[in-house]
């Protein structure tokens, strides 16, 4: 069961730096540059209840006609405790065509900030999907729609091709835009032989002596210091785009403080300890499979360590679904939603949305 609770609002961290300032106290209030004045909009941020305790949902959309749209999972680290709803500037050009999702689920983000900043021994994986379903029914509810889009990212789609698996019924279909198919040992080796590649193909002296040091497992315990540190210098040099500004964006985000964010940051670490280890590790990715009875459409980074694209379209290429598409961004790398999200959104546009838009068209939905 699910029920809304009201959200009393905080000043963020930027209206404290403002109000503390008298030489900006008597300037007039700057307009929103996050709000929704379309007459058939919605703007929404608010706890709601789910699986028994206040779990962080926003909702933000230009039209509510428009197909919505629910992302799980975030880019800041591959496992559990990632989010993504304080980049609001990010999406905020996808609120035109779709209405946008945020979720923070139990021990993550805000909703770890509202639990006192503890993490109970219910952060299993078979929760978090039932609280994704729950949800999903929420938002169906309350947007008046009888199918959604869900997509999920890094450890976000190991949960949404969960969800779709148990109860296909409530989607229209499923997005991997990080689809993580693979232990961390696998992709950790394949991010490892791509710099290897790369380096050697630049004739990059530097980063070939650090991966001899790193090896090709740096992450495995006991973690040397000293391998890592290696690995991380070659990385860099390597990686694909990063975000610019994400603690800016992050802080000029309704609702979100520095405190939210320090405490948000915690959290991931906790999940690490709690599931991440467990799931990047010892988890049945070949139960991700071999059938998702929605069309499937995985749209992610070439460039891509975090869930590599080989290693997904190999996944999408051996799934039955009644519609599947693999789509790899050039120059695009793990934050694939953030440095590329004007090219991302024309490719949901393009591929997605008209699939949504019928299936809520289709009779006796």
């Amino acid at each position: 069961m699910i029920c809304r609770a009201k959200f009393l609002r905080g000043l963020s961290a930027s209206a404290s730096f403002v109000l503390a300032s008298p030489a900006l106290a008597s300037s007039p209030p700057a307009e929103n540059p996050y709000a929704i004045t379309t007459p058939n909009g919605v703007d929404e941020e608010d706890f709601v209840e789910i699986g028994g305790i206040r779990q962080w949902v926003t909702i933000r959309g230009e039209d509510r006609a428009n197909p919505v749209l629910l992302i799980v999972g975030g880019t800041q680290i591959d496992g559990p405790g990632a989010v993504l709803s304080p980049y609001v500037r990010t999406f905020q050009p996808w609120e035109k065509d779709f209405t946008v999702v945020q979720w923070d689920p139990r021990g993550a983000g805000k909703t770890f900030v509202a639990a006192g900043g503890r993490i109970g021994p219910d952060l299993t994986i078979e929760r978090l999907v039932q609280d994704g379903l729950d949800l999903t029914d929420y938002l169906r509810r309350r947007l008046g729609k009888a199918k959604i889009v869900l997509l999920g990212v890094n450890f976000g789609s190991t949960l949404g091709v969960k969800m779709v698996m148990a109860r296909p019924e409530l989607f229209s279909a499923y997005v991997g835009a990080g689809q993580i198919v693979r232990s961390r040992a696998e992709r950790e080796r394949f991010g490892y032989e791509r710099l290897l590649r790369l380096a050697t193909a630049a004739g990059d002296q530097a980063a070939l002596a650090d991966l001899r040091i790193s090896g090709p497992d740096p992450f495995r315990e006991p973690r040397d210091p000293a391998r890592v540190a290696a690995f991380q210098k070659a990385f860099v040099r390597y990686r694909g785009p990063v975000p610019a500004n994400p603690m800016q964006e992050a802080l000029s985000a309704p609702h979100w403080t520095v405190a939210d964010l320090t405490a948000a940051r915690a959290a991931a670490v906790r999940n690490e300890e709690v599931l991440g280890r467990a799931w990047g590790e010892s988890f049945d990715y070949a139960s991700l499979g071999p059938r998702l009875s929605v069309p499937v459409f995985v749209i992610q980074g070439e460039e891509g360590t975090s869930a590599p694209a080989p290693m997904a379209k190999t996944w999408l290429d051996g799934l039955t679904a009644p519609k599947k598409l693999f789509v790899s961004i050039p120059g695009a790398g793990n934050h694939a939603l953030e440095t590329h999200a004007a090219a991302y959104l024309a490719l949901l546009n393009q591929h997605v949305r008209p699939v949504a838009l019928a299936a809520e068209r289709r009779p006796g939905r």
